[in-house]
């Protein structure tokens, strides 16, 4: 069991529950705990698929080969019983989902064909990154699509289901989270940057160097920081989240130089992510009520 606790990446998770938590409180008046409830499992089914997915797909394509911290490549879970995990979390997802469109949309079938497409494309991006001959993560997309998928879709999308109207506010708060999920992936390429050149794996830190990937993030700690403040001055809605964004990156991007060693990078990838879900946390406080 352990193992497989280990290929889910529990370190992972608070960023799946961050969109869906930030999207909930877009519109104040419009909570509603069920759609909440399968929002966030349909969320979780999806990174946990996601994470087994780049399990097998670095396996497979032998990125993981000196590893022993993933699951395959350490033979602690065979290739056969990950794909049938993953086909399991492929249909819990699928089944949340659905019961999430339900819940939100009932019999408004307008909706329905909009968002059943974004559910199947968010599966097949979950899957894509690492899995097959031209896997996005090996081509420098994969901020692209955390970017797209955890900020834009996670919380934009989140609001929607719990009200049909989407505001320019809500598009900043979304970009800022965005770009607080992008730094964790960076973290992630920082750390196998070395790794990844001698397995012809392209991503925008192999592309940047260790130095450009580095100044990278401190732009993405930016981003996160306009993104909340800009929110909170269009919507007149103000908490500590921009502070708290603040006070993160600055501790992060200090604590990042400094790292040398893969777990040094590990507990920054805890840090950030886990700091990530703070400020969402914050976000929820508003203050001058």
């Amino acid at each position: 069991m352990k193992h497989w606790i280990a290929a889910i990446r529990l370190k992972t998770l608070p960023l799946a529950l961050g969109s869906i938590v930030l999207g909930s409180r877009m519109h104040e008046l419009a909570f509603d705990f069920q759609i909440f409830i399968f929002a966030v499992s349909t969320a979780i089914f999806l990174q946990i698929l996601s994470n087994l997915a780049n399990d097998y797909g670095d396996f497979v394509k032998g990125t993981d080969i000196h590893r022993k911290d993933r699951q395959l490549s350490s033979g602690h879970i065979s290739k056969k019983s990950m794909l049938i995990a993953m086909v399991l979390f492929t249909g819990l997802t699928l089944a949340s989902g659905i019961y999430l469109l339900h819940l939100a949309f009932a019999n408004n079938w307008t909706y329905w064909f909009k968002f059943f497409p974004i559910g199947i494309a968010s599966i097949s991006a979950a899957i894509l990154y690492t899995v097959g001959k031209k896997a996005y993560g090996y081509h420098g997309l994969g901020d692209v699509f955390v970017f797209l998928f955890f900020g834009l879709v996670g919380v934009v999308g989140t609001a929607f289901l719990f009200k049909p109207t989407i505001t320019m506010e809500i598009w900043f708060a979304a970009f800022g989270y965005g770009a607080l999920c992008v730094g964790v992936l960076n973290v992630n390429n920082i750390r196998d940057l070395d790794k990844d050149v001698l397995t012809n794996k392209i991503t925008l830190a192999s592309k940047m160097g260790s130095q450009g990937a580095v100044d990278y993030q401190i732009a993405l700690m930016s981003v996160a920081f306009l993104g909340f403040i800009t929110h909170h001055f269009a919507s007149n809605y103000f908490s500590l989240a921009p502070f708290a964004v603040l006070v993160l990156g600055y501790t992060h991007i200090v604590k990042l130089k400094a790292s040398k060693t893969s777990e040094d990078y590990n507990q920054q990838l805890k840090f950030l992510s886990l700091g990530s879900l703070g400020v969402v946390i914050l976000f929820l406080i508003k203050l001058f009520v």
